[in-house]
C-alpha cells in the first residue's frame, strides 16, 4: 500500500513548479491590479517593441516551459508508481482470504461439491441467493389485516381467484403483496382447491370470467 507522503523528487518538482508559477504571475499581472506609488516607482511602463519587453517575454516563456516540463515529469512519476503498485499486486501470491472472498457460497463440514460448482456461473447463483429480500411494508398484507388463514377457505373460489392469473397461474408475491408465509399458505390453498376440482388449473373460474366479461360489455339502452 502506498504511503501518504510524497517521494522527495516529487516534492521538489512540485515546490519548484509552484515557485515558478507564482513568480510568473507576479511579473505578468495587470498594471491596474498592482499597487502603484508615484514616489517609489520611477520606471516607465514597458512598450511592446522595447528590448526589455522582449527579454521579459523570453524569460516568461522559458519559465513556462520549465514549469510545464516539471508538471509532466511529476505526472509521469505518479503513473509509474501506480504501474509498479499494480504489478506488485499482481505478483503477490493469493492468500486463503483472497480465495474465500471470491466464493460467495459458504461450505460446511460434510458438504459434497463438484468442480462445476466452483465455476463463475454457479457462484453467480449463490451471489443472487445471498442478496437481502425486499422488505414489504408493514400492514400491506391483507390476510394479516383480516386475520384469515387461506387454507381454511380453499372452497371460496372467489378469494382464490384473486390470486390466480387469467391463465390459471398463481401470482407472484410482488403482485399479491403477501408475506412469504401467507404466500405459501395461499398457494397451498389454491392447489388444494384445484386438486378437489373446485377450480380449474388452466384458466380462471367460469363464474369469475362471466362476471368480468359482463362488466366489460357495454350496456344496451
Amino acid at each position: 500500500m502506498a504511503s501518504s507522503t510524497r517521494p522527495p523528487h516529487e516534492q521538489s518538482a512540485t515546490s519548484s513548479f509552484t515557485e515558478l508559477l507564482q513568480s510568473s504571475r507576479a511579473q505578468t499581472s495587470h498594471p491596474a491590479r498592482r499597487p502603484t506609488n508615484p514616489s517609489t516607482s520611477s520606471t516607465a511602463p514597458l512598450t511592446p517593441g522595447s528590448p526589455s519587453a522582449a527579454t521579459t517575454q523570453a524569460q516568461f516563456q522559458s519559465r513556462y516551459a520549465l514549469a510545464e516540463k516539471t508538471a509532466l515529469e511529476a505526472t509521469a512519476d505518479r503513473q509509474r508508481l501506480k504501474r509498479e503498485q499494480a504489478l506488485a499486486e499482481l505478483a503477490r501470491p493469493y492468500s486463503r482470504r483472497d480465495l474465500e472472498q471470491q466464493i460467495p457460497r459458504r461450505y460446511k463440514l460434510g458438504d459434497v461439491y463438484a468442480p462445476h460448482d466452483l465455476s463463475g456461473t454457479e457462484m453467480g447463483k449463490w451471489r443472487k441467493m445471498r442478496r437481502k429480500p425486499r422488505v414489504v411494508s408493514h400492514g400491506s398484507d391483507v390476510l394479516d389485516s383480516l386475520g384469515v388463514d387461506p387454507r381454511q377457505h380453499y372452497k371460496n373460489f372467489s378469494m382464490m381467484g384473486e390470486y390466480v392469473s387469467e391463465m390459471g397461474r398463481i401470482k407472484h408475491r410482488s403482485e399479491t403483496g403477501l408475506r412469504p408465509v401467507n404466500q405459501r399458505r395461499m398457494a397451498k390453498a389454491i392447489r388444494r382447491a384445484i386438486g378437489t376440482g373446485l377450480m380449474p388449473s388452466t384458466y380462471r373460474h367460469p363464474e369469475l370470467l362471466r362476471d368480468s366479461l359482463a362488466a366489460r360489455a357495454p350496456r344496451r339502452g
